[in-house]
């Protein structure tokens, strides 16, 4: 946060949402790792000094920065389902999902969005901001799932993110496409959830053939009309 001897004009705050920005864009880039007063000043091409000037600390800086990001997944997210019709299928509900939580977005930006999730467990002052962004993609995937006509409890929702989530940080460390995971995971998760809907007990995604016993002798079935 900026200290209280920081000038409340237009060109001290314009330089304090440089060095925000530039925080932001080295995050995106190297990581947390990678920040520190003095990238940050070279990104903004300011004076080192201007990080301390303006901030208490790096950490406040970086949680600055990290608040910035999140508010424009935030936005995006707010826009997908704002864009969204009345009544979806199951296969355009998993695609807005997709694009909700972000795991189609670049892979640098998926890395930061997990790795300040294990920031949060590691630190208590970024915990309120990261329960809050999740309380918002909880709220705005239930909208997604009331317009697919699905179970759509704060449970259910949360078990979305879950899924889409774990599937995109598997994929992430494999070395595989994200969305492509989130895709087949989600789809999976969305036709049992229509089962449950439904009444029914969810159908298998592959058909498969019942085993017989050992040497007993396989049932014959009765042609059409027999």
């Amino acid at each position: 946060m900026p200290q209280d001897h920081a000038p409340r004009t237009a060109r001290g705050e314009r330089r304090r949402q440089m060095l925000v920005r530039a925080a932001a864009d080295l995050l995106l880039d190297e990581g947390l790792a990678a920040l520190s007063h003095r990238a940050v000043a070279a990104r903004a091409g300011l004076p080192l000094a201007a990080t301390t000037y303006y901030f208490d600390s790096l950490e406040d800086l970086r949680d600055e920065a990290l608040q910035d990001l999140a508010h424009g997944w935030l936005d995006r997210a707010g826009a997908v389902v704002d864009a969204l019709p009345a009544r979806i299928g199951p296969v355009r509900a998993a695609q807005a999902v997709i694009r909700v939580v972000g795991t189609d977005a670049p892979s640098r930006q998926l890395l930061l969005l997990y790795e300040r999730y294990l920031e949060a467990g590691r630190h208590d002052r970024l915990r309120p901001f990261v329960v809050a962004s999740n309380e918002r993609l909880c709220a705005l995937v239930r909208e997604v799932l009331l317009r697919a006509g699905l179970p759509a409890g704060q449970g259910d929702a949360r078990l979305v993110l879950a899924v889409a989530d774990g599937a995109a940080v598997t994929a992430l460390a494999e070395g595989t496409a994200p969305d492509a995971a989130v895709r087949t995971s989600l789809g999976r998760l969305l036709r049992l959830l229509r089962a449950q809907e439904a009444g029914r007990p969810p159908r298998p995604s592959t058909p498969t053939r019942p085993a017989t016993a050992a040497g007993a002798p396989a049932v014959r079935r009765s042609a059409p009309g027999r």
